[in-house]
Formats: structure tokens, C-alpha cells, sequence
């Protein structure tokens, strides 16, 4: 390694690591923020998903009657699949992209309600934060 120093070659991996940290994208919530998160994710399900699932999650809200098929009680996901699956949960919530095995959907398409039509630019990092705060708090809500 001729004309370079350990010291320089030290500096020039620093200024790589430096700089691919900076092209990253920097996210808003970390694992150091589950509390923040969740309680996001439960002023979102108040607003989106209680009047189906009701209050507590249970399957019971107000529409519940009104719907040919009954909302599923989010308590309960756990219980059904063993572990909670955070990335089926994700997809079901978002809604654009087909779960297998789960069905036609009866649930909107959050993935686009979630996006605001006013806005001219690329809002699927937004919606995909709301969707994770959602998640975070259905996982804190299970039985």
C-alpha cells in the first residue's frame, strides 16, 4: 500500500460511511419510540377502523350491523396465527397489494385513503408510517 497511511485509509472509510449515511433516508419514529408510535396508531384506529371493529377492537362498532360480513375482532390476531404477523397485518390494512387466503376485501383501501389528493409528490412513506403505527398499536391491543 504505497502512499497511504492506515490513518488515511481510515479517514477515506469514514467519509464513505459518512456519506452513505447521509443518502439514506432519515425516519421520524425509531425503535426507540414504540410509546409514540403506538398511541399514533390508536388515534388512527379510533379514526379509521373503530366504527367497524369497534372501540376495543372486538369486532363490534357501530357499522358492524350494517355490514354483510362481520369485523374481524383485531384482539384476537395473535391468538389465530400463533404470533402476530406485522407484515400480513401491514398488507391487510394497506389493502392494494391481494393477501392470500384472505379474500376479497370488505375493508378500504387504506393504502390510497391514507394519501392526501391535494398533494403532487410521492406520499408512500407517509402512509407507510401510519400503517406501521397501526400495526404497533394492534399488536399492543391483543389478548
Amino acid at each position: 500500500m504505497r502512499g497511504k497511511t492506515k490513518e488515511g485509509l481510515q479517514v477515506i472509510a469514514l467519509l464513505a460511511l459518512a456519506s452513505l449515511a447521509a443518502a439514506l433516508p432519515v425516519s421520524q419514529n425509531t425503535a426507540a419510540e414504540p410509546k409514540e408510535r403506538t398511541a399514533r396508531g390508536a388515534q388512527a384506529y379510533r379514526i379509521y377502523c373503530a366504527s367497524c371493529h369497534g372501540l376495543a377492537g372486538e369486532g363490534n362498532g357501530p357499522m358492524a350491523q350494517s355490514l354483510t360480513a362481520r369485523p374481524a375482532d383485531l384482539t384476537r390476531i395473535r391468538e389465530r396465527y400463533g404470533a402476530f404477523p406485522d407484515d400480513r397485518i401491514a398488507a391487510t390494512i394497506d389493502g392494494r397489494a391481494e393477501v392470500p387466503s384472505h379474500g376479497p376485501s370488505a375493508m378500504p383501501v387504506w393504502g390510497l385513503s391514507f394519501q392526501d389528493a391535494g398533494k403532487d409528490r410521492d406520499q408512500e412513506r407517509e402512509v407507510q408510517e401510519r400503517i406501521r403505527d397501526l400495526v404497533a398499536y394492534l399488536r399492543s391491543i391483543q389478548k
